[in-house]
């Protein structure tokens, strides 16, 4: 959110190209590119910064860290949101504070599961994974 309301997610997608050294706007892009990979990095723990912070441009770190941990499904995270809900307790907590914890998890995982409906294939694959849960 930070970087897209910053209105610099072009340097994620690769949309804003690196200019050849002499362009007037190297400096501008050098710039930039450094802030959104700063974002990037400290957005990161401490020990996946190591794995992450020598790449060159924000476009690769955002790569990779999506190649690294993103498989293409949402199952690992449905499966944890699914124990998370199953193992959480009021705990003498007052039960406002309780109830918007169980529906923050809720939405979470009707986010998950609408963002993965787009198509046929889709659908089958989110069925099969709510099943194993």
């Amino acid at each position: 959110m930070r970087i897209d309301s910053r209105n610099k997610a072009r340097y994620l997608t690769g949309e804003a190209k690196k200019p050849p050294p002499k362009d007037p706007n190297y400096t501008i892009w050098v710039t930039e590119n450094y802030k959104v990979k700063s974002w990037l990095i400290d957005s990161m723990d401490p020990l996946l910064m190591q794995r992450f912070i020598r790449l060159s441009t924000a476009k690769e770190i955002w790569e990779v860290v999506a190649k690294t941990f993103y498989d293409g499904s949402n199952e690992t995270c449905l499966f944890e949101l699914n124990q998370k809900f199953f193992s959480t307790t009021q705990n003498g907590r007052p039960l406002s504070t309780y109830y918007n914890e169980l529906v923050d998890i809720f939405q979470e995982i009707d986010h998950r599961m609408t963002s993965q409906e787009e198509t046929v294939e889709r659908v089958v694959q989110l069925h099969s994974a709510m099943a194993r849960l």
